[in-house]
């Protein structure tokens, strides 16, 4: 009985082990993924403009992070490290928006064609 129970879990272990490397995300998939995560920190700096600013160029300034977007991706690509574990991938990106003056460092991890943000500014 006891063996029976040690052969379930190797087995289990396994196609655990078996789906997590076949769903770590790509590369690609972690640009596309920090560009709308660094957009969205980007905007939210339009709306935390000096002297109670925020409001007259909140529209203006999330129209340019917009716009900006697909400048983000190659220099993301160009800034961004990958250690791949087969399992899950982390990812580290540090990555400056002019447009707010804004600096990103990123650390991510891969997982299950997922990614969760475990650091950001």
């Amino acid at each position: 009985m006891k063996w029976q129970i040690g052969l379930m879990s190797i087995v289990a272990g396994c196609g655990l082990g078996g789906v997590m490397a076949l769903t770590n995300p790509s590369r690609a998939a972690y640009e596309s993924f920090a560009v709308d995560r660094i957009g969205d920190l980007a905007k939210d700096e339009c709306d935390r403009a000096p002297n109670g600013l925020g409001v007259l160029i909140q529209g203006p300034c999330r129209a340019a992070i917009e716009a900006y977007k697909p400048q983000l991706r190659p220099i993301l690509a160009a800034t961004t490290s990958r250690q791949n574990w087969g399992l899950f991938s982390i990812y580290r990106s540090n990555i400056v928006v002019p447009i707010v003056n804004l600096q990103v460092q990123v650390e991510s991890i891969g997982i299950f064609d997922r990614f969760f943000v475990y650091k950001t500014p």
